[in-house]
C-alpha cells in the first residue's frame, strides 16, 4: 500500500467559517468550496433528496431539510423533548425508503431515557411518513436496544432487496458483541415494516453480523459489496466488507490477526479480518463511493470522513475488494472533525463538521462540462468583474450563444446573438462564482471566463 500525505496549495484562506466560494487545488484539480449553512448544531447524518434538498439529523433532536440553492433550513421533525443526549448519544442515523418520495417513508435512530443506576438507557428505530411538510405517524420498528453515552452506532442502509441494515454499538460492554442473544455490537437486518427477513443468517433473529465495536460508516460499492468502517479502541480502526452471518471478532480480535493475544481465536477460523486498519486510530466515520472522471483524484475511490483524524481519506480498493491499494489524505485539520459525507446531484460533496460552529461544507469539483478549467483569451472580457447587477461582454464578433453556469453546472442565464458591448442584466444571480461561456460559430471557438458577483 502507498500512503501519500498530500499537501495542496490554497488559492484563498479557507477555514471552518468559509462563507463565500473560494478556489482550492486538490492535486491538479481546482475545486470550489463554500458553506451551505451554519444553522445546524452537531449534525450527524446527511442524505440528499433529489435535485434540491439535503436532509440532516442534529444530535440534539432535530431533523431538517436544507435547500441546496439557498441554504434555507426547514425543521421537519423536532424530537428534542424525546431524545436523551449525553456524550455521543442522541438523534443519530437516518435514511429514506429506496422508493422515496414515491414511498414517503423516513427511518430514524435515536436514544431515549431515563438512565438506570449504571447510566444505561435505550435506543430505538422509528419509521415516519413525510407529508411534504413534516414527518408524522411514527411507527417504532425496533425498541429497547441498550444505549450508553458512547458506542451506539448507528448507520442505516437499504440493500437492493429493500431490507434495511442498522449498526449498533456495544455500549462499552464488550462481551455483548459476541452475545448472539443481544442486539448490541451488531449489524441488524429487517424489513421496512420491522419484521425479520426469512433469509436472515439465524432464523427468527435480526442479527446479520456480529463482533462489532461501534460501526459508524457504510456504503455500497459498484460491485454490490457493502463496505463499513469501525471505530477501534486506541488501535485498529477498521475497514470491513460486510457479509451475512460473519463474526468480525471484537473484542477477541483487534484489526488483523497480528498480536499474540489473538492467536487462539484467529486459529479457529471463525472470525473475519478487515481489509484495512489504522493504528493509531483516526476515528473513522461515514463512507461514500465517488465517481466523477472530471475529478481524477477522487474518482472511483471510497471517501471516508474522520473525527480525530480531522481529514478526508480517499481510498482505492483492489479489484477483489480485499485490500486498500492506495490511500490519500485530504483537508487535514482544515474543517476540524468530519462526521458525515454526502454526494449531491451534480457530483458536489457535502461534509458535516463536528467541531467549531458545525457548518456544512460544500465542495464543488469540475464536472464533464469542465467548468472549473476555463479556456481564456484576450478576445473576450467581462466588465465589471466582480460584477454588480449588469455586465458588458467584449467579443470580437457577435456571440452566437452566451451561457452563464453556476458552479454545479446548471444554466442560470442564456442569450443568442449578443452584440459586443451589449448590457447583460444579471440581478437575479446571487453572490458567488459563475462561468460565462461564449460560442463564436464564425471562428469555431468557445471561450470561458470566470465571473464573480
Amino acid at each position: 500500500m502507498r500512503l501519500k500525505q498530500l499537501l495542496f496549495s490554497v488559492a484563498c484562506v479557507v477555514s471552518v467559517s468559509v462563507r463565500a466560494q473560494v478556489s482550492q487545488q486538490i492535486g491538479s484539480t481546482t475545486v470550489w468550496i463554500d458553506t451551505l449553512t451554519t444553522d445546524v448544531t452537531i449534525p450527524w447524518e446527511m442524505k440528499v433528496e433529489g435535485e434540491d434538498y439535503l436532509w440532516v439529523t442534529e444530535r440534539g433532536g432535530l431533523v431538517s431539510r436544507i435547500h441546496l440553492g439557498t441554504g434555507t433550513k426547514t425543521v421537519v421533525l423536532d424530537l428534542t423533548a424525546d431524545v436523551h443526549t449525553v456524550g455521543e448519544s442522541g438523534l443519530l442515523g437516518f435514511t429514506f425508503h429506496p422508493d422515496f418520495p414515491g414511498t414517503p417513508e423516513v427511518f430514524l435512530v435515536y436514544t431515549y431515557g431515563p438512565e438506570d443506576s449504571n447510566g444505561y438507557f435505550k435506543e430505538r428505530l422509528v419509521k415516519y411518513t413525510f407529508n411534504g411538510i413534516d414527518l408524522e405517524n411514527p411507527d417504532i420498528l425496533l425498541d429497547n436496544i441498550l444505549a450508553w453515552a458512547n458506542h451506539n452506532g448507528s448507520r442505516l442502509h437499504f440493500l437492493p432487496d429493500n431490507t434495511l441494515l442498522m449498526s449498533t454499538g456495544e455500549c462499552s460492554v464488550q462481551e455483548l458483541s459476541q452475545d448472539s442473544s443481544s442486539l448490541s455490537g451488531k449489524y441488524l437486518r429487517l424489513n421496512p415494516d420491522g419484521s425479520i427477513p426469512a433469509d436472515n443468517p439465524v432464523p427468527g433473529s435480526y442479527v446479520y453480523t456480529m463482533g462489532h465495536r461501534n460501526s459508524q460508516g457504510i456504503c455500497a460499492l459498484p460491485n454490490g459489496k457493502i463496505l463499513v468502517s469501525e471505530h477501534g479502541p486506541s488501535t485498529d480502526d477498521e475497514l470491513q466488507v460486510l457479509e451475512p452471518g460473519k463474526n468480525y471478532g471484537w473484542p477477541l480480535i483487534h484489526g488483523f490477526c497480528d498480536e499474540s493475544f489473538e492467536n487462539a481465536p484467529c486459529a479457529t477460523g471463525l472470525y473475519q479480518e478487515p481489509i484495512h486498519a489504522w493504528t493509531p486510530t483516526i476515528a473513522t466515520s461515514d463512507l461514500v463511493f465517488y465517481e466523477n472522471p472530471a475529478f481524477p483524484e477522487w474518482n472511483n475511490r471510497v471517501l471516508m470522513t474522520t473525527l480525530n483524524g480531522q481529514k478526508l481519506v480517499a481510498m482505492e480498493l483492489d479489484a477483489q475488494t480485499t485490500a486498500v491499494v492506495d490511500e490519500v489524505l485530504y483537508l487535514q485539520a482544515q474543517f476540524g472533525r468530519l462526521r458525515d459525507i454526502a454526494i449531491g446531484p451534480d457530483k458536489e460533496i457535502y461534509l458535516a463538521t463536528n467541531s467549531g460552529q458545525h457548518p456544512i461544507i460544500r465542495i464543488v469539483p469540475p464536472t464533464t462540462l469542465g467548468l472549473n478549467e476555463p479556456e481564456t483569451g484576450d478576445e473576450v472580457s467581462i466588465v465589471p468583474n466582480p460584477a454588480g447587477n449588469t455586465i458588458r461582454l467584449s467579443v470580437p464578433k457577435a456571440a452566437d450563444l452566451v451561457t452563464i453556469y453556476d458552479l454545479s453546472g446548471k444554466i442560470v442565464w442564456q442569450k443568442t446573438g449578443l452584440q459586443s458591448g451589449e448590457e447583460m442584466e444579471i440581478s437575479h444571480l446571487g453572490q458567488g462564482t459563475y462561468q460565462v461561456e461564449v460560442q463564436l460559430t464564425e471562428t469555431g471557438k468557445v471561450y470561458r471566463q470566470k465571473l464573480m458577483k
